[in-house]
C-alpha cells in the first residue's frame, strides 16, 4: 500500500491575555479588546486543530489591528493566519499572507520580525515545490540574522535544511539542521529543539543510515514527550510514528518492532489531542494507526480506527483529512469483501476531494518522497477500479451504462487534478470545462479512454451511441514496461526494432475496439491516455501490416472535458508566425525554419516575427491588437517534470507556460480562444510521464483550443515538411486538424527516407480535433 503523506502543521505557542477593565472605555479601546478578544480565540482554535474557525476570528483581527494602526499585532496575525492556510492545504492564500506580513515588517525596521517573517515565507515556498525562491527567502534570512541571532538562524536552518531534503542533498541538509540544533540549545526553544531532532533523524534516514535514524528519532522523541500537551507536541508525536513507520517499510530486519513503535507513539498523540480538544491531530494519529493496521490485514482493528479518525475529521470540518479515511476505509472494505460499502466509501472520498480540489490539487507536493501519483492518483483508479468490476454482474444495460458514465467521469476529474497539479495553478481548468460535451462526439468519432489497473487494462469506448468496455489481461506493470521500450526504440530511425512492440500495444489496445470502429463507420479516434502512455504516439502503433494513423485520423487529448469542440472556423483565418533561425541564447541555428513559415505565408494573412523581433514585447503586442486564430511558433522548447522549468525560446529569453498563457488570453479579441498553437522545430518532452504531462495540457493552459506539438527531438527539416502540409491541407474544409494532420503524416510514410515513424509519429494533434 502506498504511504500517504503525513502534513505538519506549525503552531506558535503564545498566550494572549485580556486584561477586564469594569470602566467604560474609548471606541478605539474597545476595537482594541475586541481585536484582543479575536485574536485569542484565533489561538485557541489553532490549538484545537479547527483552523477554518481560526481564519475567521484571525481574520477580524487583523481588520480591527490595521484600523487601529497596530502593525506589530497585525504582522502577528498574519502569520498565524498563514500557518493556519497551510494547515489546510491553501498554501497560497499563505504565502499571500506572509508577503503582507514582510511589507509591513519592512515598515517596522524590526529586523527579528523580518528575519522570522522571511524565514517562513521560504518555507512556505519549499510546501508548493517552489525551491529556487525558497532558498532566495531562506538565505536572506539568513543573512540579516547573522551569528548573533540564535532563535532566527535556528529557525531558518531548520527550514532549509528541509529544502535540502527535498533536494536529496542529505548532507548539506545534515549539516543545516545539526547547525540549527545546536543554537536550538542555546535558545532554549525545546520545541525548535526537538523540530531540529525530529529533521535530523528524517534526513539520515532518507540517506540511508538506519541506524543513527533510529538514534535520532530516540532523541526526538525524547524531547517532544516532555512538552507540555499541545498541537505542536501532539504533530511532533506523529511525524515521529510516521518515520517509524517507513523505517517498519524499508529496514525489514526490524519491521515488527518499528510498526510497534509507530503504534505506541500513535496512540500517545491520540491520547494528547483527545485530552485538549484537538480534532484534527486526533484524527490524523487514528488514521494513520488504522493505516499500519491495514497494511498488517488486521482489517476489523483497522475499520475501527478510521471510523474514529473520520468522526474526528468531521467534528472540525477537515476535508483534507477527512477524505484519506474515507479512501481507507473503501480500501478496508475492499478487501473485507463489502462491494456496496466500498463503492459508497471512495465516492465519498471523492466528492469530499473534489470539494477542496482548488485548495489542495495544486498544491500537492512531491513531500516525504511521495508524489501527486501516490496521494491523489490512485483513489480515482480505486473508484473507476470498483465501478468497473461492478458492471460485470449487471444485467440492465441502462444501469450498467450509468455505472460506465460514472467511471468515465471519475477518470476525466483525474484528468482535471493531473492538470492543476503539474501546472500548480487552481485556475488553469476554471472555466474551462465542458462536462456536458462527454456523451456527444461528431460523427466518425470514436474516444478510447485506455486505463491501466494492477490486474488488468481496460479501455472504455465513446461513441454516439454510448459506452463499449473491453478489458484486456495485462497488469499495469507489463503494460508500462511495454510502453517505454516501444518508446525508446521508436528514435532509433536506424532499426525496426520497434515494430513488435507496435504490434503488442496494437494487439492490447486497438485490436479488441475493431469491430465497433468498423460497424460505427470510424475514421478518426480520440485518445485520453495515462501515465507512460502519454509519452508515445498513438500514430506508430502497427497490426502486421499497417501503421495506425494509415487507418484512422488520430488526436489526444488530457481530458474530453477540457476539450472545447467546436470546428476550426475557416473564413478570415489569421496567422502569427514567429520563430528563431540564427544561434541565439547558446541553442544551434534552425536552417529549416525561414521555408517553413514561408511556405505557411503563401497560404494564410499573416505577421512575421522573426528572429530579433521574436521577442515577448512584439508578440504580446501582435496579440492585444489582431484576432488570430493560429499561433505558429518554429523555436526550441522543451516540457519538463516541473512545468516551472517549462519553456519556448525566444530571441532573448525562455518564455514559460505561466507567461505563454498571460500572452495568449491578452487583448480585447479573446472572447474566443485561438484555434490552434502550433510548436514546431525541436519542441521536446523529455520522455517522462510529468513532462508529457506538460504536453498534453500546453492547449488548455495557454487557453487555445487545440496544440499541434513533437514528443521528442526531431529535424527541424521533418517539422518543415509536417507543418507544411498539415496547413496545406487545413484549406481543405472538408478536412478536420486531425485528418490534416494524418494526411501530412502519411506523405511522409510513403517517403522513402522519412518513411520510420520516428520521423512522423511524434507529431500530437492535441485538444480540439475538428
Amino acid at each position: 500500500m502506498k504511504q500517504i503523506r503525513v502534513q505538519k502543521f506549525i503552531v506558535a505557542g503564545f498566550i494572549i491575555c485580556l486584561l477586564c477593565v469594569c470602566i467604560v472605555l474609548p471606541v478605539h479601546a474597545l476595537e482594541a479588546s475586541r481585536a484582543d478578544a479575536k485574536m485569542e480565540r484565533m489561538m485557541l482554535f489553532m490549538q484545537k486543530g479547527d483552523f477554518r474557525q481560526a481564519i475567521v476570528n484571525g481574520t477580524e483581527a487583523g481588520t480591527l489591528y490595521a484600523q487601529d494602526g497596530k502593525i506589530g499585532d497585525q504582522i502577528r496575525t498574519l502569520i498565524y493566519l498563514s500557518q493556519s492556510y497551510q494547515s489546510i492545504g491553501q498554501y497560497r492564500k499563505g504565502i499571500e499572507d506572509l508577503k503582507a506580513a514582510l511589507v509591513l515588517a519592512e515598515k517596522t525596521g524590526d529586523m527579528a520580525i523580518k528575519i522570522s517573517v522571511l524565514g517562513r515565507l521560504g518555507n512556505a515556498f519549499v510546501l508548493v515545490n517552489k525551491l529556487g525562491e525558497a532558498e532566495n527567502y531562506l538565505k536572506e534570512a539568513l543573512a540579516l540574522a547573522g551569528k548573533e541571532d540564535y532563535e532566527g538562524r535556528a529557525s531558518s536552518l531548520n527550514y532549509l535544511g528541509n529544502l535540502y531534503v527535498l533536494q536529496k542533498k542529505y548532507d548539506e541538509a545534515l549539516a543545516t539542521f545539526r547547525e540549527g540544533s545546536a543554537l536550538s540549545g542555546k535558545t532554549g526553544n525545546r520545541l525548535l529543539s526537538a523540530r531540529s531532532s525530529a529533521n535530523i533523524a528524517q534526513a539520515l534516514f532518507q540517506k540511508g543510515i538506519f541506524v543513527d535514524a533510529e538514534t535520532e528519532l530516540k532523541t526526538a522523541y525524547e524531547k517532544y514527550i516532555a512538552l507540555d500537551n499541545s498541537h505542536d507536541k501532539a504533530y511532533g508525536l506523529i511525524n515521529i510514528g510516521m518515520t517509524y513507520r517507513q523505517m517498519a517499510h524499508v529496514v525489514k530486519a526490524g519491521t515488527d518492532r518499528f510498526s510497534s513503535l509507530a503504534l505506541k507513539i500513535l496512540k500517545e498523540a491520540s491520547d494528547i489531542s483527545l485530552e485538549i480538544g484537538d480534532h484534527l491531530s486526533a484524527s490524523y494519529s487514528l488514521g494513520y494507526a488504522g493505516q499500519i493496521y491495514e497494511e498488517t490485514s488486521q482489517y476489523q482493528i483497522a475499520l475501527s480506527y478510521t471510523r474514529r479518525a473520520i468522526f474526528e475529521a468531521q467534528q472540525v470540518i477537515a476535508p483534507e483529512s477527512l477524505y484519506l479515511w474515507q479512501w481507507q476505509s473503501g480500501r478496508i472494505f475492499r478487501a473485507l469483501s463489502r462491494s456496496e460499502e466500498a463503492l459508497s466509501a471512495y465516492r465519498s472520498a471523492v466528492y469530499t476531494l473534489q470539494s477542496i480540489r482548488n485548495e489542495l490539487l495544486a498544491d500537492c507536493r512531491v513531500y516525504n518522497q511521495l508524489s501527486f501519483q501516490d496521494v491523489v492518483e490512485p483513489l480515482y483508479f480505486g473508484l473507476a477500479d470498483i465501478l468497473l468490476k461492478s458492471t460485470d454482474s449487471i444485467s440492465d444495460q441502462a444501469v450498467a451504462q450509468a455505472y460506465l458514465r460514472e467511471a468515465r467521469q471519475t477518470i476525466e476529474l483525474l484528468k482535471t487534478a493531473e492538470l492543476q497539479n503539474y501546472f500548480q495553478d487552481a485556475c488553469v481548468v476554471a472555466g474551462k470545462l465542458k462536462m456536458k460535451q462527454l456523451d456527444v462526439v461528431s460523427p466518425g468519432t470514436a474516444i478510447v479512454y485506455v486505463i491501466p489497473l494492477n490486474d488488468r487494462l481496460e479501455l472504455l469506448l465513446g461513441l454516439n451511441t454510448g459506452i463499449r468496455r473491453f478489458t484486456v489481461d495485462v497488469g499495469s506493470k507489463v503494460f508500462t514496461e511495454e510502453v517505454r521500450v516501444f518508446r525508446k526504440r521508436l528514435e532509433k530511425r536506424t532499426t525496426r526494432q520497434y515494430l513488435p512492440h507496435a504490434q503488442r500495444l496494437y494487439d492490447w489496445m486497438v485490436r479488441p475496439l475493431e469491430p465497433e470502429l468498423l460497424s460505427s463507420k470510424i475514421d478518426t479516434l480520440v485518445f485520453v491516455p495515462h501515465g507512460a502512455l502519454r509519452t508515445i504516439p498513438m500514430a506508430a502503433l502497427h497490426n502486421g501490416k499497417e501503421f495506425l494513423v494509415q487507418k484512422f485520423a488520430m488526436a489526444t487529448t488530457p481530458g474530453l472535458s477540457l476539450t472545447d469542440p467546436s470546428p476550426i472556423r475557416r473564413e478570415g483565418i489569421k496567422v502569427l508566425l514567429g520563430g528563431l533561425t540564427e544561434s541565439v541564447q547558446g541553442f544551434p541555428a534552425l536552417i529549416n525554419v525561414p521555408t517553413e513559415l514561408k511556405s505557411i505565408q503563401e497560404l494564410y494573412t499573416n505577421r512575421l516575427l522573426l528572429n530579433s523581433d521574436f521577442r515577448v514585447p512584439l508578440i504580446r503586442q501582435e496579440l492585444e491588437h489582431t484576432p488570430y486564430s493560429i499561433v505558429h511558433i518554429a523555436s526550441h522548447g522543451e516540457f519538463f517534470e516541473n512545468s516551472g522549468n517549462t519553456y519556448i525560446l525566444t530571441w532573448d529569453e525562455k518564455l514559460t507556460m505561466d507567461q505563454l498563457e498571460k500572452l495568449m488570453m491578452i487583448g480585447k479579441f479573446r472572447k474566443d480562444p485561438v484555434e490552434l498553437l502550433t510548436m514546431s522545430a525541436c519542441v521536446t518532452a523529455a520522455g517522462d510521464d510529468r513532462a508529457a504531462l506538460g504536453l498534453a495540457g500546453v492547449a488548455v493552459k495557454a487557453g487555445a483550443r487545440s496544440a499541434l506539438a513533437t514528443l521528442w527531438y526531431i529535424n527541424d527539416h521533418t517539422g518543415y515538411e509536417i507543418a507544411t502540409e498539415f496547413y496545406r491541407q487545413l484549406q481543405d474544409p472538408s478536412f478536420s486538424k486531425a485528418k490534416a494532420l494524418q494526411q501530412a503524416q502519411l506523405q511522409l510514410i510513403e517517403s522513402w527516407r522519412f518513411e520510420h515513424p520516428g520521423y512522423w509519429a511524434p507529431f500530437l494533434l492535441i485538444g480540439n480535433w475538428l
